[in-house]
């Protein structure tokens, strides 16, 4: 069988950016048909090497061999179009439009050649029409491009790319700001494609379903892996082993050299000196790798609070935008009756545009709906990290805004754990790239405690390794998860319930093949996401023997017939009800710890204790934290108001504290002691010795 056309072939390359060497000696290329995915860390020049390869950067040493007549179309990642309306630029990189250049160009005596061609490429014009409406283009022809947003810059990008019909695409990052229909769309397009393609890609499921051959460029080194992703996941492991051998066998060539002297049996002062500096000219030379950047292990931890069985109930939701003068508002929410239950796990999947991040904010009651009702479970927390900037002020300084949160020194250890040092503390998220406003909306999430956790589009500029640890995190997150994202292999791992916004009204799918068909227009079932029969009411815990049903939970938990929903339902129905179990056992056994201040308020005995600048209040119900330095005490997160009165008490009264700062709320002391200091009821206000 004869071996496929070579497109493109990159031999020996090297190119450094001072002096740090991107690629050395790299080989890379493509033959007719293969679809190759270059994978790597985040900076190992990626983008630099597709550059070379489409000819707009030079090579400091080796070549770059293209076969004659090999066109290539190179587009870079966030992709901004100029110089023409929508329509005009897809049609000006078409077959067509360049034979239409060449017959400019020829004499009318030898024009009869070039006007067949164009006849037979008559027919894109109609596939550039075609191509802008598959990629949602349709109603934009004559919109200037300088005009389009982001996405709809990337989607032109692509709509060129498939029209110039050349024999290799180069694509970077094309999937940024796509929707999960425009990225299905985008897999069946390169699959189809007869050209060779290069990828340079974050989506898995996209470089899974697609690549034939994966490269991997890391410490100045790229490998090539035959196979798919799946194969490259194997073998990502030995490129690693790889590089830190080749690295210290430099290393250690380079020592013998430096170390070997000349032989003194040799006559001759000057023949050993020029044989010294011959072994050190030789060992100078000798190239050592960069060691590979050590793998980052990130770790993600998240908290939850019980709930009850119903965390949240909407009917009939309805909301409307004003289009501008003279027109009716557009109808973005039509119809959402819904019940969301305690351990659900629910992606809300659609197009770009159609409401889902207005639904979640109508929810959260951060936006009144113009028709319908919420309804919040009682006790429920939630939290809320939107796609922008992840539940952070972009204003305010990022350090500052963990410390007023959760105290300067567990904020400290959330941003390192995240990767962020003291000289980026004080600068605020609006100045951050997307990639490091979702590590720090990480950083936050790693310390909420929330009964329902709301996420917005999660994945966006996030690196590989990072992902798989926030996969795994929301896999253990016990509480109760809706989000909307667009990362294939994130929703079909952590979902368990798939919503979507159809013409604006609210359906859920029982699969995710099922919300799959239905994104791409083909025939799909769909359910009632007010979900299952009515419930019934939970018995109050004081009625029911709470250890004897904690095992009875753990004993269905782990049979094995129980599917992935039903056993979240039971972890999170274990977590509400071992809360219970705690309080429980906390009334009935509580005895206090070796305290500072005892005081009473209420009638609910609270106490308090410092080591070493934190403060400790806890009663039989609840505990909070607390640093208190320079007459001011912070406290991590905000106590009910019975304790937080106790806490004023404890620390105006007796401690003689300035401040008291609760996340955005300040009390003075001198407002504090006009105000109930003299109308104070008498208490209980004792110092027990440390025993």
């Amino acid at each position: 069988m004869p071996r496929p056309r070579v497109l493109l072939h990159l031999h020996q390359a090297e190119k450094a950016f001072g002096e740090r060497v991107l690629f050395g000696q790299a080989d890379f290329w493509l033959e007719a048909g293969e679809r190759a995915a270059l994978m790597g860390p985040n900076g190992a020049g990626k983008s630099t090497l597709f550059q070379v390869l489409c000819g707009e950067k030079p090579l400091d040493q080796g070549r770059l061999v293209r076969p004659a007549g090999v066109r290539v179309f190179y587009l870079p990642q966030d992709f901004r179009p100029t110089g023409g309306t929508v329509y005009e630029l897809a049609y000006a990189v078409t077959p067509l439009h360049r034979a239409e250049l060449e017959l400019r160009n020829t004499p009318p005596e030898n024009a009869g050649e070039v006007w067949s061609r164009i006849r037979e490429l008559s027919f894109w014009k109609g596939q550039v029409a075609r191509t802008l409406a598959g990629f949602g283009l349709g109603g934009l022809w004559e919109q200037p491009a300088e005009k389009l947003s982001g996405g709809e810059g990337v989607r032109l990008g692509l709509a060129m790319a498939f029209l110039s019909g050349e024999e290799v695409l180069l694509l970077d990052e094309p999937t940024t700001h796509l929707d999960l229909r425009m990225r299905l769309r985008l897999e069946e397009l390169l699959l189809a494609y007869p050209g060779a393609v290069g990828l340079i890609s974050h989506d898995r499921a996209l470089v899974r379903r697609v690549a034939t051959t994966v490269y991997h460029l890391e410490a100045g080194r790229l490998f090539r892996v035959p196979g798919g992703y799946a194969t490259y996941l194997q073998e990502r492991e030995r490129i690693r082993r790889t590089l830190e051998k080749a690295r210290l066998e430099a290393l250690k060539e380079r020592e013998r050299l430096t170390q070997a002297l000349p032989d003194r049996r040799r006559p001759g002062l000057d023949r050993r000196k020029s044989e010294k500096a011959l072994l050190q000219t030789r060992a100078e030379r000798i190239q050592v790798p960069d060691p590979p950047p050590p793998e980052r292990r990130w770790s993600l931890e998240m908290a939850a609070e019980g709930t009850p069985r119903l965390v949240l109930e909407a009917k009939e939701l309805a909301k409307a935008y004003p289009s501008g003068a003279g027109q009716e508002a557009r109808q973005v929410i039509r119809q959402a009756t819904l019940r969301i239950f305690r351990g659900d796990r629910i992606a809300l999947l659609g197009p770009n545009g159609v409401g889902k991040t207005t639904l979640l904010r109508l929810l959260l009651s951060r936006e009144l709906p113009d028709a319908g009702e919420r309804t919040l479970g009682y006790g429920v927390s939630t939290a809320y990290l939107d796609q922008h900037y992840h539940g952070l002020e972009p204003d305010l300084p990022l350090f500052a805004q963990f410390a007023a949160r959760f105290g300067e020194a567990r904020a400290a250890a959330l941003l390192g754990r995240m990767g962020f040092r003291p000289p980026h503390w004080n600068d605020p998220p609006r100045r951050f790239s997307g990639g490091e406003r979702a590590r720090a909306g990480l950083a936050l999430l790693g310390a909420l405690r929330a009964g329902l956790l709301v996420m917005d589009e999660p994945t966006n500029h996030i690196e590989l390794e990072l992902l798989e640890a926030l996969e795994r995190a929301l896999a253990d997150y016990p509480g109760t998860l809706l989000f909307v994202s667009h990362d294939r292999e994130l929703v079909k791992k952590v979902a368990t319930r798939f919503w979507g916004l159809e013409d604006g009204v609210l359906v859920e799918y029982p699969t995710y093949a099922e919300a799959e068909a239905a994104l791409l227009g083909k025939p799909a079932l769909r359910l009632d996401p007010y979900g299952e029969v009515a419930l019934e009411e939970e018995p109050p815990d004081e009625a029911q023997d709470l250890e004897a049903l904690r095992m009875a939970l753990l004993e269905r938990l782990y049979e094995p017939h129980q599917t992935d929903r039903a056993r979240l339902r039971l972890r999170a129905d274990l977590l509400a009800l071992e809360e219970a179990l705690y309080r429980q056992y906390a009334h009935e056994f509580f005895r206090p710890h070796p305290y500072r201040y005892r005081v009473r308020q209420e009638g609910l005995e609270v106490f308090a204790e410092e080591e070493l600048g934190l403060w400790q209040f806890w009663s039989r119900e609840e505990t909070c934290w607390g640093q208190l330095a320079g007459g001011v005490l912070l406290l991590e997160e905000e106590p009910s108001p019975r304790l937080l009165r106790a806490v004023l008490r404890v620390a105006f009264e007796l401690e003689g504290a300035q401040v008291v700062r609760v996340g955005r709320q300040s009390y003075g002391r001198s407002s504090y002691l006009k105000q109930f200091a003299g109308a104070a009821p008498a208490s209980d206000k004792r110092s027990s010795p440390k025993p």
